[in-house]
């Protein structure tokens, strides 16, 4: 069901998926990808304080939200992108440089709920 993505900016998702289109209200919006059966994308939460850490939000093919997660502890979230081993990657930053590495590819297990660290990236 992969196919292309429109996102506009801090506003919507559009999916263009072999399943038909499917168009999202996402407030935040900032990145997304699609595989598979699902939507992956980084949004900003309305702010509460002065900082806003995006969230990476999954939707499945009926647009319901599967998952809502923050970044993994220590880093922030910067895109998603395809990854020839997982599919999808998302890429995060280290927030304190305490490896040779400061970007890194993690990838989203469902059966865990959580993202997993693969690799830098490059």
């Amino acid at each position: 069901m992969d196919g292309p993505i429109t996102v506009h900016a801090g506003k919507s998702v559009f999916w263009a998926r072999e399943g038909g289109p499917l168009a999202l209200d996402i407030p935040g919006a900032e990145s997304a990808y699609a595989y598979g059966d699902r939507l992956f994308v980084l949004a900003a939460p309305p702010p509460t304080s002065g900082i806003v850490h995006l969230r990476l939000k999954i939707f499945g093919p009926d647009g319901a939200m599967v998952a809502e997660l923050p970044p993994p502890a220590g880093y922030l979230f910067e895109y998603v992108s395809s990854n020839l081993e997982t599919g999808v990657s998302v890429v995060c930053g280290a927030m304190k440089l305490t490896e040779p590495w400061q970007d890194w590819h993690f990838a989203y297990d469902p059966l865990a709920g959580a993202l997993v660290r693969q690799g830098p990236a490059y």
